[in-house]
């Protein structure tokens, strides 16, 4: 189990130690996908190609933490708002709910763009053209390139 961090610098360490949820759930959607062998058109270079999401997984761990203390922020607001009538806890509380429902339509906004784009990357040259090998182009490609 990992240790609670008690400073700013040890916080942002575990945040990009955690993967992004999408990482989680890209593992899971899409772990029953055949792998068929694919040509670069660059290189020509043959083998099962690299699939990427496109954005940031830094940028959804940070928007996913932000959602996560607001939370943590509302449910604090919540316990003081049955104590108190003081008005500005009033205040910080609808404060936090706002702007923790954009934060949770952001996350959930990104989240979503990223699992559904993405690319497939030739694992030598890094290239976005690779075609199934058995296509006329693949075939064409593999006569050339690979014949002895």
């Amino acid at each position: 189990m990992k240790s609670i961090p008690m400073n700013i610098h040890d916080i942002i360490k575990f945040v990009r130690q955690l993967k992004a949820p999408s990482e989680y759930l890209s593992a899971y959607l899409h772990e029953h996908e055949p792998a068929t062998e694919r040509i670069c058109a660059t290189c020509a270079h043959v083998a099962i190609p690299k699939r990427q999401m496109l954005g940031r997984a830094e940028i959804e761990r940070y928007l996913w933490a932000i959602v996560v203390v607001l939370a943590v922020i509302y449910v604090a607001g919540f316990v003081l708002i049955q104590l108190t009538t003081f008005h500005p806890v009033r205040w910080g509380f609808k404060l936090t709910s706002m702007s923790g429902k954009v934060f949770l339509v952001l996350s959930m906004a990104y989240t979503i763009i990223r699992l559904s784009i993405r690319t497939s990357h030739c694992p030598a040259c890094n290239g976005t053209e690779v075609i199934p090998v058995d296509s006329p182009r693949g075939r064409k490609l593999k006569e050339q390139h690979h014949s002895p």
